[in-house]
């Protein structure tokens, strides 16, 4: 890995200043607090998460189109799940059993400049129609249904909400994502929560509520 992500638990994390009181309060028990560098002077941005997320990695996301199409992505989640990295390339690789992770991802092409946020509003529009969970072809044969959606303000910076979810009897298993979707220096940035399983336990009954709870911790120290 030509980068790593720097993990830091609530003790450590006085570069990234402090969430309130109101960022906490009604978080889900076990959470846990970490913060991630991004590259290219895009900042930290910090985030509670659940603990059980132990294991993380960072790796870029290629594609035959070069920088301009590849993403930078930096992961969280369970030690016993198998580490999966998708590609932009043809793949033809094993597929995971289970999901459950946490994603910041970014283009590895960093235009500076400057923006307002009325691109927030653009990419709400359009993320709702795209793809989601990004999978290889042939596992999930039709995507999530979006059942929610919003614009949202999160620690003064304004944010796509998507929800979207489904149970798929094909392969009986329940598919769950959050995207919290924002911009640094006009650079489209994506925090995803992803859980495809096919136990229906608190976990997976939880997992929307709680991650809705968790992604309003979500705070970008440096990143104008």
């Amino acid at each position: 890995m030509k980068l790593f992500i720097t993990i830091t638990l609530i003790v450590a994390l006085l570069s990234c200043g402090k969430h309130s009181d109101a960022d906490i309060e009604n978080l889900p028990l076990h959470a846990k607090k970490l913060t991630v560098k991004l590259i290219d002077s895009l900042g930290w941005v910090s985030i509670y998460v659940p603990d059980r997320y132990d294991t993380s990695f960072e790796w870029t996301d290629e594609s035959d189109c070069g920088k301009p199409c590849a993403n930078e992505k930096y992961r969280f989640q369970p030690k016993d799940l198998e580490i999966f990295k998708e590609s932009g390339f043809f793949w033809t690789g094993k597929l995971p059993v289970s999901i459950d992770r946490f994603t910041v991802s970014h283009s590895s092409y960093i235009p500076f400049h400057e923006g307002n946020e009325a691109g927030v509003i653009f990419i709400h529009r359009y993320s709702k129609q795209s793809s989601l969970i990004k999978l290889p072809v042939g596992l999930l044969i039709d995507k999530p249904t979006v059942t929610f959606d919003t614009i949202q303000r999160i620690n003064g910076r304004l944010f796509s909400v998507i929800v979207a979810e489904k149970y798929d009897s094909s392969i009986t298993k329940y598919l769950k994502e959050v995207l919290a979707i924002t911009t640094i220096k006009s650079n489209r940035i994506i925090f995803g929560y992803e859980l495809l399983r096919n136990k229906n336990d608190s976990i997976t009954k939880n997992f929307i509520n709680e991650t809705l709870m968790l992604i309003k911790t979500i705070r970008i120290e440096k990143g104008l």
